[in-house]
């Protein structure tokens, strides 16, 4: 009973040894999956037959001398071990490998449900638009050429009058899009929740981008220093009776001394030209006579720009 188990144990072992062996080999991925099981049982099982022979042979000749049998298995046992340990971190590594194939994968199914929702809004959009040329060529067609300039411009004052999802604001949709491509590439979730719509702001627009991209690039770049599972960028938008608050948050590491990251040139990153990122965000902010704070501990940093309505 005892050598039936140590003959299985000992082939199963070879077994998915001979396996990971053998799967660099081009001649051996190119087998389907049974014939590579029946080749690689049919060679453990003749490689451990010939080692447990010449392991037999050798305990019977060594046996008159105790040291030297004890020598041989220990050193036989020492093999083993080393062995066992390259098989568990190949074993390991195999598994990682097929994990990180997974998290690829998954990204990229969420890349193509994201471009598949945008194609399904194009489509929308280009069956609306055929309708309307359908109703201005019939009318174009019956010589009702004002009635046709009338439903141009009536169409077109209709587009300019739209707002975006976000309200007033359409590049947070631009922000929104951008930096949602990054984050997916870099494994970090990103998220925009827009409760109120920001209407009649002073600040440019380009000013006003500058700010989010800033704060949220610096977001990326502190999560992608670290491993760390459910990685997340917050864009989140509402307002009160007084204000438009507009918070940023993420859960990378903490920033220390948070009172100081608007200086010019602090920066919690080495290298050169690093800490102008907030210090600019800080100095449009004041332009426009809005305030930024910042707050940070081990769970969650975040960044809260008040705009005041009056």
């Amino acid at each position: 009973m005892y050598n039936i188990f140590i003959f299985t144990m000992g082939i199963l072992v070879v077994f998915v040894g001979s396996n990971l062996i053998f799967y660099r080999y081009d001649f051996y991925k190119k087998m389907s999956l049974g014939k590579r099981n029946i080749f690689s049982l049919c060679i453990s099982s003749i490689l451990f037959l010939i080692a447990y022979k010449i392991f037999i042979f050798a305990l019977y000749k060594l046996n008159d001398s105790l040291l030297t049998k004890g020598i041989f298995v220990s050193v036989l046992a020492f093999i083993l071990m080393i062995f066992s340990l390259y098989l568990g971190y190949e074993f390991s590594k195999a598994l990682n490998t097929k994990f990180e194939y997974k998290c690829e994968l998954n990204k990229s199914n969420n890349k193509i449900e994201h471009k598949d929702s945008i194609i399904a809004k194009l489509r929308s959009q280009k069956h609306d638009y055929l309708k309307h040329l359908q109703v201005v060529y019939s009318l174009l067609n019956n010589n009702l050429n004002k009635d046709a300039k009338d439903y141009i411009t009536n169409i077109s004052n209709s587009f300019r009058s739209k707002t975006s999802r976000y309200g007033k604001v359409s590049y947070l949709d631009a922000i929104a899009s951008l930096k949602y491509e990054e984050c997916l590439m870099k494994n970090i979730t990103f998220d925009v929740y827009i409760q109120d719509f920001i209407d009649n702001l002073v600040i440019e627009p380009s000013d006003m981008n500058s700010v989010i991209l800033n704060i949220i690039d610096n977001a990326i770049d502190s999560l992608s220093t670290i491993k760390k599972d459910n990685k997340y960028i917050k864009l989140l938008v509402y307002e009160d009776e007084f204000q438009y608050v507009i918070s940023i948050k993420n859960n990378g590491p903490q920033i220390h001394n948070t009172e100081s990251i608007f200086e010019e040139g602090f920066s919690t990153k080495d290298g050169d030209n690093r800490g102008y990122g907030l210090y600019l965000v800080k100095n449009i902010l004041d332009k426009y006579g809005y305030h930024i704070f910042a707050s940070s501990d081990e769970f969650l940093t975040e960044f809260t720009i008040l705009i005041p309505k009056y």
